[in-house]
């Protein structure tokens, strides 16, 4: 898949499900910092697997993917963690959330994480 095409596909579904305000997997919906990574597909990093990988966890492996690889999603999370403000990726999912599919504005440090993911993975 091409880097610019992979990284649009990425950035809807990951913050499709990301912060997760109504329908994707976990029991925590609207998190208020990105956590700890969880086995068991709860909190920001479980909402971000779901919709990056497109299944929840097995036994706390993310298995059968039907999207973007475990690695893949795994350095998304890691990235934004590092270099992203929460309160930013926040906003972002909440903007994407009402955002037609080719309008979405991706901000320079989520893309920049993106990027960094899709040329090491």
């Amino acid at each position: 898949m091409r880097p610019a095409r992979r990284t649009i596909r990425t950035v809807i579904l990951v913050t499709a499900c990301a912060i997760a305000l109504s329908s994707c997997g976990g029991t925590v919906r609207d998190p208020n910092e990105y956590g700890d990574v969880t086995t068991d597909g709860t909190g920001y990093y479980g909402n971000l697997m779901y919709g990056c990988t497109g299944v929840e966890p097995k036994d706390g492996k993310y298995v059968d993917v039907k999207l973007e690889s475990v690695d893949y999603c795994n350095c998304i999370f890691d990235g934004l963690k590092e270099t992203v403000p929460f309160s930013d990726a926040k906003a972002f999912d909440k903007k994407q959330a009402t955002e037609k599919a080719g309008e979405i504005v991706i901000p320079t440090n989520i893309q920049a994480v993106q990027e960094k993911c899709g040329t090491s993975n």
